[in-house]
């Protein structure tokens, strides 16, 4: 994520959340963080890679979606970010190269597939934006083959959200007031969450899974694993 401010530089810098880069690690692989501004391509950028990590970030330009920036749009410091970060997601699914998208990642994600998001969050049942509230995966998602059924706890912080869910997309967990907490798309190795799994991986098993899950099955791709079949309707790595 290009960021205009970075404490110790005069300029401006890339960042990633120290947290997310801790769970890769704890999770076995090697994480690298990507330039945003790079003279290379995504798919040449992602060519030396073997999985990618989007991670949170601040809000997705809603004229990509047809609707119009209001007093809580907070744009990313990078007028290009949306673009960088679709052109991975793109070439993530083009080149099957396993992705876990992160809140705003999971959001873009929905928007190139032609979905929209709600652009504020109303006040409601469960808080959002700074809390931790329970998810529940739907059976037969390869999430569920990560996660299990059973509800499981997330440290959430985001005010916008999936409204219409992108073509050839899947919903694949919700919150209990209904906000839809995860998508898949069928066949690929992917799983894009609105929660911070990064936030309590250190301690919640079901969130370093998630982690687990994207480095194994990097490592199953440089190795020439196929993704097995589920007993679903999508085709995913199990863990």
């Amino acid at each position: 994520m290009w960021s205009a401010k970075v404490q110790g530089m005069r300029f401006a810098g890339a960042a990633v959340a120290a947290a997310v880069l801790r769970s890769i690690d704890r999770a076995g692989g090697e994480p690298v963080v990507l330039f945003p501004g790079s003279s290379e391509s995504a798919a040449e950028q992602l060519s030396r890679l073997d999985g990618v990590v989007i991670p949170g970030g601040a809000d997705i330009d809603p004229r990509r979606y047809g609707s119009e920036p209001d007093e809580h749009y907070w744009p990313a410091d990078h007028p290009g970010q949306d673009d960088y970060e679709a052109a991975l997601l793109r070439a993530c699914l083009d080149s099957e190269i396993p992705m876990l998208a992160i809140c705003r990642g999971m959001q873009l994600l929905n928007v190139i597939h032609g979905g929209t998001l709600l652009g504020h969050l109303a006040p409601g049942a469960v808080e959002h934006r700074g809390a931790e509230h329970p998810v529940t995966c739907e059976p037969g998602t390869l999430l569920a083959t990560v996660l299990g059924d059973a509800p499981v706890r997330t440290s959430s912080y985001h005010h916008q959200a999936v409204d219409r869910v992108g073509e050839g997309l899947r919903v694949a967990a919700r919150a209990t007031d209904g906000v839809i907490e995860a998508l898949e798309v069928q066949g690929a190795r992917l799983l894009a969450v609105q929660w911070h799994p990064e936030d309590l991986a250190g301690e919640s098993a079901s969130d370093h899974a998630i982690f687990e899950w994207v480095v194994e099955a990097a490592r199953n791709r440089r190795t020439g694993v196929p993704a097995p079949k589920e007993t679903g309707t999508l085709e995913a790595m199990a863990v």
